[in-house]
């Protein structure tokens, strides 16, 4: 084979004793015909090949012809169709060769191999366009919405995020600038700078707050078209992690309390899957029917709830591996909060048209002297004390180190107790004369699984140490 140009070099004619006749020239007219249509590895020809490579039509594999829609995205289109617009490009769909093949049918033959994608459709933080990532092609079909940042005035928005977030004790809205702030600048890099090959850390986001505080309008008024304009629920794939397609679209996926699940192990199993979804750069895509695929999308997650006991259920249950990737931050009442139908379509009206400004703000914030940002996230680490205390409360380890004070298992005298999770059991339901501890024993590994969760998220407390194969535990008084 030539390897400048990718043709096959034939070998003399083979002679043997039985035959000395060389190959007839018709025979030698068909490996030249050959050699003239395909390349060794199977790949047709095309003489004008640089013409059609500026055709914008792609063969998704699975079987989809896509071409340019004429408004900047990419449409499905039929083989009837896409064979139509071959021959607009000057490869004739009526004249047929000696194989039998018109030119705009080997023209398709030549798209199906050289301009396949492994995925065709609209993913978050792409615009519209032919991308490669992670060694595979894929075609963007349609851009997200992008506000395109204009200075100016942003009142009604920055009173909004400022009352919502107010706090005597804890400077919240800095923490909430500081994540929105770094999230819309990765976005705004991608979309106006096509910087679509770095991938950003950043941690979800939380609020909760009592209802009608305001928490719905900023998702839905602010962040949602900050982000492209589009939002996705992730609770589902969170629970039976499946098919997941749906969320590759939008750049901003929330989670909140309807229907949320008060099952401990659901709400741990929350925890792993959501760190998955912001922690990894690479995403495996899978939808019904069709083969999955691993592509790179742009997602902020954010959550919100209710602050009583049924909307905190929709934070995952806390543990230190979460402490660096959920912000949690507390909502009070915003101020300016329109009370009618009338007020709040201008409030809204209002808002939208901040919105350019709004994004020019966040892109030239700063963080403010003396804020120890996180080196991957650039973010500041923060979760709001009162909602983890609330959140604490609702895993059952909590309740059990709560018992542990109020039974008195450490005798007075002595500074810790120490022993197995079997001896702490016994020994805690020696001191409970009420049956307190029926509900919270419910297995015989609830001892010891809850004594690790303690050791794990309150080391101050409790301690583990392994001897011999066994665990031992050493519990301490509270300070």
């Amino acid at each position: 084979m030539n390897e400048d140009t990718d043709t096959v070099t034939l070998p003399p004619p083979v002679h043997n004793a039985g035959n000395d006749a060389a190959k007839t020239s018709g025979e030698e007219a068909d490996d030249n015909c050959f050699t003239r249509r395909m390349t060794a590895a199977g790949a047709i020809r095309i003489e004008n090949d640089d013409k059609l490579r500026g055709v914008p039509i792609y063969y998704e594999a699975r079987g989809q012809w896509y071409s340019a829609d004429g408004r900047g995205g990419f449409a499905k289109i039929t083989d009837s169709t896409a064979k139509t617009l071959v021959a607009e490009y000057g490869f004739n769909k009526n004249m047929k060769d000696a194989q039998g093949n018109t030119p705009a049918e080997r023209e398709l033959v030549w798209l199906t191999q050289n301009n396949r994608v492994a995925f065709a459709g609209a993913l978050a933080g792409y615009p519209a366009g032919l991308h490669e990532a992670g060694g595979i092609r894929f075609l963007v079909t349609e851009s997200p919405a992008f506000i395109n940042p204009v200075p100016g005035k942003c009142d009604t928005i920055r009173l909004l995020v400022e009352s919502l977030f107010f706090d005597e004790q804890h400077d919240q809205k800095t923490f909430f600038y500081l994540w929105a702030s770094e999230s819309y600048a990765a976005f705004h890099r991608r979309l106006a700078e096509k910087e679509t090959d770095k991938f950003r850390h950043c941690p979800a986001l939380a609020i909760f707050g009592e209802r009608g505080c305001g928490k719905s309008a900023l998702i839905d008024l602010i962040l949602t078209p900050l982000f492209g304009g589009r939002k996705a629920d992730p609770m589902n794939y969170l629970r039976d992690p499946k098919f997941n397609k749906d969320l590759f679209a939008a750049s901003l996926l929330t989670l909140d309390d309807k229907g949320a699940s008060a099952n401990l192990a659901e709400r741990r199993q929350r925890g792993e899957g959501i760190k998955d979804l912001i922690w990894k750069p690479e995403q495996r895509m899978e939808g019904k029917g069709v083969d999955a695929v691993n592509l790179r999308p742009f997602w902020r997650l954010v959550i919100a709830g209710n602050d009583d006991d049924s909307g905190l259920q929709v934070c995952p249950a806390l543990s230190p591996g979460l402490y660096d990737k959920l912000l949690i931050l507390r909502a009070q009442p915003a101020d300016g909060l329109p009370t009618t139908h009338e007020e709040n379509d201008a409030w809204a009206a209002k808002i939208r048209a901040e919105l350019p400004a709004f994004a020019a703000w966040l892109l030239a914030y700063r963080p403010p002297e003396g804020i120890t940002l996180d080196p991957r996230t650039r973010v500041a680490n923060f979760q709001h004390p009162q909602i983890v205390s609330a959140l604490r409360e609702l895993q059952p380890e909590m309740r059990l180190l709560e018992l542990i004070d109020t039974l008195g298992l450490i005798d007075a005298d002595a500074p810790l107790w120490e022993g197995r999770a079997t001896e702490f059991e016994r020994a805690m339901r020696a001191k409970d004369n009420e049956g307190l501890l029926a509900r919270i024993f419910v297995t015989g590994t609830s001892a010891g699984r809850m004594l690790s969760e303690l050791a794990r998220n309150l080391p101050e407390r409790v301690k583990r140490t392994d001897r011999d194969g066994q665990s031992y535990y050493r519990v301490f008084k509270a300070k």
